[in-house]
């Protein structure tokens, strides 16, 4: 009897097991093997779990050790099906994993080992890194009366096509552009530029992808170099002391006997300094004049 007994009771353990076992709730999440940095990792998944049940969803990054990058709740609506995105632009490429922490439901904590053997709830992925693929050639400072010019290389596209987007102050959004890249005469790297047309001053982002994806975000900054006209050259500027005006000064012309004896010397005197040229003529003319003087005597 005591044997029928334990075989009975053993029974029913495994039978509420399995009850346990299939009533068991299910987490499973998905997610993408690889995210260009910059990209969103988007995360989807579903559940049996009821309305109003939450978890974390937790991001490490796991090349060597596991180190908690980034936690974001989860709450189960209705539809019990979720989404929820994670920002990479900060992240560096490598390998990362997301997973399941910390249900809860009705006031209940359950543990990972409690859900369903069905449940997915941890994933891999790689973040790759592109933004090294394109060179910006122009001036990521640039005057507002330049307008945003977007010039540079990228590695092994040739001809092909880049689209670019950006966005800026005041809910500036420009594009998608389309813009024809241009195969150099050596390697395959291609050519690109574009102007785009702003109108405040500040700080700007430049998307750009390929028909592979997301390549990478670009900054620039613009400034308002619009200033005032300078009147200040039109301003006379006095340096040193101020001239005086001349002052003209008039005498009685000296006679012919006083010029005859030497005793006076004709000066010209103007208001206007004589030209050299004006010097010569008098000089010349007083030397005439006492020529004739002198033959004049020695006649006498």
């Amino acid at each position: 009897m005591k044997k029928e007994s334990i075989r009975v009771i053993l029974t029913l353990l495994l039978f509420i097991t399995l009850i346990g076992y299939a009533g068991a709730y299910i987490i499973t999440i998905d997610a993408p093997e690889s995210v260009i940095k910059g990209s969103p990792l988007i995360v989807t998944g579903n559940t049996t779990f009821p309305e109003s049940t939450y978890f974390d969803l937790v991001l490490y990054y796991s090349k060597y050790t596991a180190g908690e990058v980034a936690r974001q709740k989860v709450i189960i609506d209705r539809n019990q099906i979720f989404r929820v995105p994670f920002d990479t632009k900060t992240l560096d490429k490598g390998q990362y994993k997301v997973e399941v922490h910390d249900v809860v439901s009705d006031n209940k904590d359950f543990a990972n080992q409690q859900l369903g053997s069905s449940s997915i709830l941890s994933k891999i992925i790689q973040i790759k890194d592109r933004s090294d693929e394109i060179t910006i050639t122009s001036p990521t400072n640039q005057s507002i009366n330049q307008a945003l010019l977007i010039s540079g290389r990228m590695k092994n596209i040739g001809n092909g096509v880049l689209t670019i987007r950006v966005s800026g102050p005041d809910q500036f959004i420009s594009g998608p552009v389309q813009v024809i890249t241009t195969k150099e005469f050596t390697g395959n790297t291609g050519d690109f530029s574009t102007t785009v047309e702003v109108n405040s001053a500040g700080d700007y982002l430049v998307k750009i992808s390929d028909k592979n994806g997301y390549i990478g975000e670009y900054s620039f900054t613009v400034t308002d170099t619009k200033t005032s006209p300078d009147n200040t050259s039109m301003q006379p500027v006095i340096t040193g002391e101020p001239l005086a005006t001349p002052v003209e000064t008039k005498t009685n012309p000296p006679t012919q006997s006083e010029i005859s004896d030497g005793t006076v010397t004709p000066v010209v005197t103007d208001a206007k300094a004589a030209s050299p040229l004006s010097s010569v003529v008098v000089i010349t003319a007083i030397g005439l004049i006492s020529a004739l003087i002198s033959l004049n005597r020695r006649k006498h």
